[in-house]
Order: C-alpha cells, then structure tokens, then sequence
C-alpha cells in the first residue's frame, strides 16, 4: 500500500512539475537540500527518496536526509519543494578550509643553540607547502622538525606554509662549535692500567662520552680515569660539536718493589772505615728504578744520629753534617722506605760496623833528655836509649 501511494505522489508531482514555473536564481542552501541523494542534480530520484520517506520524522544528522525543508517531518511540503526544482543542478559547496595556525616552537624564541641543534615547530593541524629559510624542514602531521647545521652567530630562521601566505620568524643564536685543543699524553704514549688521559678545549664542552674510562669535566678541561685493559687502546671521545679518536698502548701492570742494587755501604758490612766516609761527606744508596720514599742513619738501638737524608731518581743520599762524623767501633743503620711510581714500597735496613781506632803502642816521653819513652800498653814497659858520643 505505501509503495502505490509513493507511485501516485510521484505521478501527480511529476505533472506538477511541467506546471510549475520558478525562478532561475534560487539559493544554493535550498538546491543542496533537495538533491537529497546529492548527486548533483535534482530529479525523480531525490522525489523517490523523499516519498519512500513519507510520513517520518528523520534526525538531524540522517544522511540523506529527505526533510527537505527542515521542518522535522517529511510531507507533502517536502515533495513540492523538490519538484519545484526538478531537473536544476546543484553548485559544489563552498568549503571553508582554516590555515594551520602555529603554536609554539622548541627551543623558544631567542634561545641558544647549538650549531647542529634541531628546531621543532607545533601547529593546530598539518601545514603545508613549508619551506624555511635555514636548514631542512621535515613535516610529520602537526610537527615541523627543522635541523641544521646552523651557523654560529644571530639566527633568523623563517618557516613558511600554506603556499606561502603565511609565516612566522623566529630569532636564536647559535654559539661557536666547541674546539678541540691538545691532550696529555700525546697520542701514541704508553700508558699504565692506572694512568688519567687530559683533553683541553677552547671552551667547555657539552654531552661529553667516552667509549673507555669514566670522564670528568672542569670547565674546559676533560680528565678520563681507568682502568684500561693492557694491550692497544684505542680512546674515542664525543661532544656535541664533535668527536676524535687517539691511540695508545696500556703497559701491564708493574708489581715488582724496587731492588737495591748498591751502595757505598752493603748490609752486614764491619770494619767499615769511618775516616773514608766521613772525608766523602756524604752515603749514598741505589734502586733498580726511580722512587720516592725517606731515608735516614741511625744508631742500633733506632736514634737517628743527624745525617741529612733525602730520595731523589734513583738514589737515596745521606749528607754529613758537621760535628755528627761517624765514630770507630759502632753499630749504624740506614733505615727507611722507598716506592715506584706503581705504589710498590720496599723497606731500607742496611747495618754496618765501623772499625777499630788504629792498632800499636803509643810512646810517651818521660824526660826532656829523650832518654827514656814509655809504652802504652796495660804494663808499663821502659826503654833506655844510651846516647853515642
């Protein structure tokens, strides 16, 4: 029943039609609404779809939507309003399409960079056709990510969209790129497992990583700590304006104490002669390697008797001062500790023995004839001398 009646609406509208005169000049609002189907043109189909509707009461949003005239309910004045337009075509409609709008920009505006820095810009939606005026722009949806390398000084970076009729400047400086200046060791040196690498810069550096050790950073000066395996070291050190690689070669680890290869005196020495010793002014005592350390000379019983005693190379000297001369028939010892450059000690403990006063039997004149002398000796012997002539 409701197709027939659908039928005869359409028959009797589409007679309508061909009595109906309208004007040529009707507002596109109301040609949009008739072509139901929007197909772009107002014909039997848009009346099919409005009679198949008859009677209903469409939501707003129905699509199509055959309340032609919006009056929430499609009757017969929907139908007349088609066929009044029957056989027009429908006009596009204008779309409004709103320019992106930029928001914000990461760093801010007059904010310092660095030269190889990125630059990201925010909008409301994507952008397009942008270009800038420094380095390269790359669009991903609503974000534009600009990189450089930008030069170093005042920055004016203009970004461009939207064919070019909109654009946003924004200002930076850029600072100079961090230089590298000398290190310490030079390249090619023999470390130890121990040893700290020292690299100066014209200015302190940022990001600062190392690919071996721990890094340290004052100022413009960067210390890298070990340990370091033995063997080729190959030390790559980055920043954030660059990066560069030195070689070395890490030594194994020295753990031998030094030796004491000689000296003026050796340990357990007697009979030493002390008039010697005492003319040279001075004891001196040799290591296998260069150390640090003290040294002194003492008594047996540890009472150091004055000497002035120091360590320096190879060598540890003991210097007489005056009045402090070695004596005959006594028991010294040099003592002290001595370390390499690796930490190894070795402990000082030479003993020696001076000799005995000069063996014989003093004489001693008893008159001022010289006709007798005694001898010191624990009997008193005499010795008459009987002058010839």
């Amino acid at each position: 029943m409701k197709r027939l009646i659908c039928l005869l609406l359409i028959l009797s509208l589409a007679m309508l039609v061909l009595t109906v005169s309208y004007a040529q000049d009707t507002d596109p609002d109301t040609l949009w609404a008739a072509d139901v189907n929007t197909d772009g043109v107002i014909n039997i189909l848009d009346l099919t779809l409005v009679a198949s509707h008859f009677g209903e009461t469409p939501t707003a949003d129905q699509s199509p939507n055959p309340d032609v005239n919006g009056d929430g309910s499609v009757n017969i004045l929907d139908l007349t309003l088609v066929a009044s337009h029957f056989g027009k075509t429908v006009p596009p409609p204008v779309v409004f399409v709103r320019t992106p709008l930029f928001l914000r920009a990461d760093p801010a505006a007059n904010s310092q960079l660095d030269v190889n820095d990125a630059i990201t810009v925010t909008f409301d939606k994507t952008p397009e056709d942008v270009t800038v005026s420094t380095g390269v722009a790359i669009v991903d949806d609503k974000i534009v990510t600009i990189t450089g390398p930008f030069t170093a000084g005042p920055l004016a970076l203009t970004i461009t969209w939207s064919d070019g009729t909109q654009t946003q400047t924004l200002t930076y400086t850029v600072k100079q790129p961090v230089a590298f200046v000398g290190v310490d060791p030079t390249i090619d040196s023999e470390l130890t497992v121990n040893d700290t690498i020292t690299f100066t810069f014209d200015s302190p550096p940022d990001h600062v990583t190392v690919n071996v050790g721990d890094a340290t950073i004052d100022g413009k000066i960067v210390t890298i700590q070990g340990p370091f395996t033995p063997g080729p070291l190959n030390l790559k050190i980055t920043w954030n304006d660059g990066s560069l690689t030195f070689t070395y070669t890490v030594a194994e680890p020295d753990t031998d104490a030094p030796d004491i290869t000689s000296g003026t005196v050796s340990n357990g020495a007697k009979d030493v002669d002390p008039k010697a010793i005492n003319s040279n002014l001075r004891i001196e005592i040799e290591f296998s390697e260069a150390v640090s350390g003290n040294i002194a000379l003492q008594t047996a019983a540890g009472v150091d008797i004055g000497w002035l005693g120091r360590v320096e190379g190879n060598k540890g000297i003991l210097e007489l001062v005056k009045g402090k001369e070695l004596g005959n028939e006594i028991t010294y010892v040099i003592a002290g500790k001595v370390e390499d450059a690796a930490g190894n000690s070795t402990d000082i403990s030479i003993t020696f023995t001076t000799a005995s006063k000069t063996s014989g039997i003093p004489i001693e004149v008893t008159d001022a004839t010289f006709d007798s002398v005694v001898l010191g000796s624990e009997v008193p012997i005499v010795l008459e001398y009987i002058k010839d002539g």
